[in-house]
């Protein structure tokens, strides 16, 4: 009933802890730039994994300009969000990288429509989110009292307990199918119910803030009902997004990773989820 159950949760649980230690060593004055390059790590994974979807298609691209640019997109965030007079270089470096893609395609035109649009997309599918993730990781304006990690592990939380809400109630009890001709496994069921554990998810960290003394984290009534809200339904926008390029790529997983399939498979539902929190507490809670 609940296919592949013992390597999700292997996967969790490697998943899970890698996070707690990553949180735990977030503000180390040395480990910080570690966390920053695994999560760089993690991106140009997930963009080889891309990559791969477009070969499996037919095409050509040069996956290791592609990958660099990525690394370098992602690292944009976390050095514009340890230093405040560079809170611009994220679009500037995101716009430089658009610059090379053509660059590198000047010398020779066959394709260039078609690989240009996929290199694009590229980044701006995977390594601008994730990019976003350092940037709430590493949000702390000196004008208000925040802990971003506080941030990412609202947003690793409710994003991920809703992919594991929708998965154990569509196993279970679910009957109609929400995306047949791409994840045939979903169901409106599930989705439901991942929607209602994300919402329970969110206002346990409303409580969390609220009556547990949790310094630099502050989620209120209306934030954590709206907030809840649009991450149980975009994080599932999210994983149904990253199927529909599997189907059409005609692959079951990203990946062959041990109890993991593939990084794109892990970070789908936050790759729509993390733009979510990032502009609220850059552009509207602070």
């Amino acid at each position: 009933m609940l296919k592949d159950l013992g390597r999700r949760v292997v996967g969790s649980s490697v998943s899970v802890t890698a996070v707690i230690l990553l949180l735990k060593f977030a503000y180390h004055p040395i480990a910080q730039y570690g966390v920053a390059l695994i999560v760089a790590a993690l991106g140009a994974i997930a963009v080889w994994e891309f990559d791969q979807f477009f070969k499996a298609k037919g095409g050509e691209m040069t996956p290791s300009t592609l990958i660099t640019l990525t690394a370098i997109v992602i690292l944009s965030f976390f050095t514009a969000a340890q230093f405040t007079v560079l809170r611009s270089l994220p679009p500037i470096i995101f716009f430089s990288s658009f610059l090379i893609l053509f660059a590198l395609h000047f010398r020779q035109k066959n394709g260039a429509v078609i690989d240009l649009s996929v290199a694009s997309f590229g980044l701006l599918y995977i390594a601008v989110p994730m990019g976003m993730v350092l940037g709430v990781l590493y949000f702390s304006p000196l004008w208000i009292r925040e802990d971003g990690r506080w941030w990412t592990a609202y947003l690793l939380v409710v994003t991920k307990i809703t992919d594991v809400g929708a998965y154990f109630a569509g196993g279970l009890w679910g009957k109609r199918k929400l995306a047949p001709q791409i994840s045939p496994g979903k169901t409106v069921e599930g989705a439901l119910f991942g929607l209602f554990c994300a919402l329970l998810a969110s206002f346990a960290f409303h409580l969390l803030s609220q009556y547990s003394g949790a310094q630099g984290f502050q989620l209120g009534v209306g934030e954590w009902m709206v907030l809840g809200m649009l991450l149980g339904v975009i994080g599932q926008f999210g994983d149904l997004s990253e199927s529909l390029l599997k189907r059409d790529a005609n692959k079951k997983d990203s990946n062959s990773l041990p109890g993991l399939g593939g990084v794109l498979d892990a970070v789908d539902s936050l790759l729509f989820t993390a733009p979510i929190i990032y502009f609220y507490i850059q552009y509207i809670k602070s």
